[in-house]
């Protein structure tokens, strides 16, 4: 008996709108087919399955929803032969055919075509068949080509290429003309108004959902309608960048953001004058456009007055009394006066000082360093001997790294040496993942390995020299009171590594290398990117040994307004050494072989209770219940009792979750003990 299925494809929506069009027929067809087979044949032939596929391009007929159902039905046995009018019904794509093609061949599906009869059992007609699919992906090809050549020709001449604009209206008796809508025009001109009075893409939506506007609401060629919806950031963004409202066609917009340079004449972006009406005037519309760009590289509102640059915010300043991050915020006093400040983020210490001495202090330090020559090489000297003595110690940990990378690739060798004497059905998933593991292991070390030998490069040529020190600073003090603020915070961050601010001193540490940008490349281009090039920093000079060397004009002092109270100022020494950092605290493991004890414990006193109960309980997922018990009944008992009571957070490591349920899963007791034992070996 053939279980027939029908495949049935139209390429576009208005084919399939037509109640008397291509689907119809072909299913016509399908069906006298069979009627024929069944009369003058006398075969056995009912259609179990139909495929209609509306509005499917060729090229993507595999990737529908109703050939996902077609191949289910083909693995359950529902279908068990494929019928079409035609061979480009299926697909237009012989990558996709041949994979159809295979599954078939694979579920013993017999494929029947209408308009050619193909023998799809001889190495002749799989020839055929493979030529005429590239005849169908060919025409395909062609005329997708054409569309394209057709619809770059018509943007050419400024004509709209289709879909809905708000502030246009769709002609229906001149296509690619649209009209102004003047119930629209009023928003959208309301909109660029707006955002050149407050700068901000979502002020400017607030605005216009407060007054009741919404997006365009349209029915879709498919016949979906889409309804109107509230403006956001990208629809408020989508509709001020619009050349379409200055009465500019954009040609291969997708394009725009590319290297031009590089496409060739037809593909660049570019725009030409449209057919329609402008709503915006192009004045209007370029204010925006500045207002846009200047907001996003400035990231600042560029209407609102700057009262504050926080130029040492993003990791330049921390807290000496918690090291601690510290940022800059401001207050209101009982007058009304506005107050800066940098305050530390650790709640527990909330250490706060005013943002302008601060600023001001670390600027004219800054400053200073550049005209005192004797004292910046004092300071690099003393870097240059700390990295000398850290040489020894590179090289050694490089040599070390060598041997192990050579031990792990002999290891490596042997395994692939013995693999057909020792691979076993058993043993091939041990085998696999100790070579996956060495080769995670292999390649950590040789990255190690690359990032030691750069190091010791840059300290055996002096990676720290005092001309480009010099230079740097120097172009620090002549352009930082040159340029706009937030140019003012990017020329720090290339100067500055940190400054650690207590209330007794500030402790400050700069870049050891002048960075690649150039400090002069800051003011020259506003489109310019700003890179802070990781370098050594100079850290500040033992207090106790050079104080007794350097006058004292080296030392700093400021009345700090929160202290100014108590009649006296407060003493900023630049020469501590800086603190070290915490390191971390050790991660902590869980174990899941004592938590799956916990469980069953509980279960076992609560018979009553279900695996959801017990989930609840111990805030867990039924599924982790179940696997946890999976986890207890599979697993040795002496190795429960082992890993019932261990500490050692090395071996709870060691056998995970996703280990424990690994060694649950082998299908004899030998596997798993023989799993553990080389887990517990490593």
């Amino acid at each position: 008996m053939k279980k027939c299925g029908f495949v049935i494809r139209v390429s576009t929506d208005k084919q399939a709108r037509n109640p008397e069009g291509s689907l119809t027929n072909q299913l016509q067809r399908l069906q006298a087919h069979i009627e024929y087979k069944k009369t003058a044949c006398e075969e056995h032939w009912i259609e179990t399955g139909r495929y209609v596929l509306k509005g499917i391009s060729g090229k993507d007929s595999f990737r529908s929803i109703e050939f996902a159902q077609l191949l289910e039905d083909i693995k359950s046995g529902k279908v068990n032969t494929i019928i079409c009018t035609a061979l480009d019904r299926i697909s237009r794509s012989v990558r996709d055919f041949l994979n159809f093609f295979e599954i078939l061949n694979k579920y013993d599906v017999e494929f029947v075509c209408l308009k050619q009869n193909y023998d799809t059992t001889s190495s002749q007609g799989k020839l055929f068949i493979t030529i005429m699919m590239a005849l169908a992906e060919f025409e395909r090809t062609q005329t997708s080509e054409r569309n394209k050549e057709a619809t770059l020709a018509r943007a050419e001449r400024g004509l709209w290429n289709g879909g809905h604009l708000l502030g246009f209206d769709l002609d229906p008796n001149r296509k690619g003309y649209p009209i102004v809508s003047e119930k629209e025009k009023s928003l959208v001109q309301f909109a660029f108004k707006k955002y050149l009075e407050c700068g901000s893409l979502m002020g400017t939506a607030r605005a216009l959902n407060d007054n009741g506007y919404r997006t365009k609401g349209y029915t879709s060629r498919r016949g979906k309608f889409r309804t109107p919806e509230k403006f956001g950031r990208s629809s408020m963004k989508q509709l001020l960048v619009n050349c379409a409202y200055i009465g500019l066609k954009e040609i291969n917009k997708k394009r725009k953001l590319q290297d031009q340079a590089k496409l060739t004449e037809k593909e660049r972006y570019r725009t030409v004058k449209a057919v329609w009406e402008p709503v915006i005037d192009e004045e209007t519309f370029y204010n925006v456009h500045k207002l846009l760009k200047q907001n996003t590289k400035t990231k600042h509102n560029g209407t609102k007055i700057i009262k504050h640059s926080y130029i040492l915010n993003g990791g330049l300043l921390w807290c000496g009394k918690c090291s601690a991050q510290m940022e800059g915020t401001c207050g209101t006093g009982k007058r009304g006066s506005k107050y800066f400040y940098y305050i530390c983020k650790n709640k527990d210490c909330r250490f706060k000082l005013p943002a302008e001495e601060i600023e001001r202090v670390i600027i004219e330090r800054i400053k200073y360093l550049s005209s005192d020559s004797g004292l910046m090489e004092k300071l690099i000297a003393h870097t240059n001997d700390k990295l000398m003595k850290e040489l020894p110690q590179l090289k050694h940990r490089k040599t070390h790294l060598q041997k192990e990378l050579a031990e792990v690739k002999a290891f490596a060798d042997g395994i692939m040496n013995k693999w057909t004497a020792m691979a076993t059905d058993e043993s091939s998933i041990f085998l696999n993942e100790k070579l996956n593991e060495l080769g995670q292991r292999r390649k950590e070390i040789e990255t190690g390995i690359a990032s030691l030998e750069t190091m010791i490069k840059e300290i055996e040529r002096e990676s720290i020299n005092k001309e480009l020190i010099m230079l740097a600073l120097n172009r620090f003090t002549d352009l930082f009171d040159k340029i706009k603020p937030y140019r003012q915070k990017d020329m720090m961050r290339l100067v500055l590594h940190k400054a650690i601010l207590s209330p007794t001193k500030i402790q400050i540490a700069l870049y050891g290398r002048q960075p690649d940008t150039g400090l002069l490349e800051l003011c020259k281009s506003d489109n310019e990117e700003i890179r802070c090039q990781t370098s050594n920093w100079l850290p500040t000079l033992d207090a106790e040994h050079y104080k007794r060397h350097l006058s004292k004009c080296k030392e700093i002092h400021i009345l700090v307004k929160m202290y100014r109270h108590r009649g006296r100022g407060t003493s900023i020494s630049l020469y501590d050494p800086l603190p070290s950092r915490p390191l971390p605290p050790p991660p902590v493991y869980k174990n899941i072989v004592a938590m799956a004890i916990r469980v069953q414990e509980y279960l076992v006193e609560n018979p009553q209770r279900t695996q959801t109960a017990a989930g609840n309980h111990f805030g867990v997922t039924r599924a982790r219940v179940s696997q946890l018990m999976t986890i207890i009944e599979k697993l040795p008992d002496d190795f429960i009792s082992i890993m019932k009571t261990t500490e050692d957070q090395s071996l709870i490591k060691r056998f995970s979750g996703k280990t424990l349920l690994r060694i649950a899963g082998l299908s004899t007791p030998e596997q798993r003990q023989s799993y553990i034992k080389t887990i517990h070996n490593r």
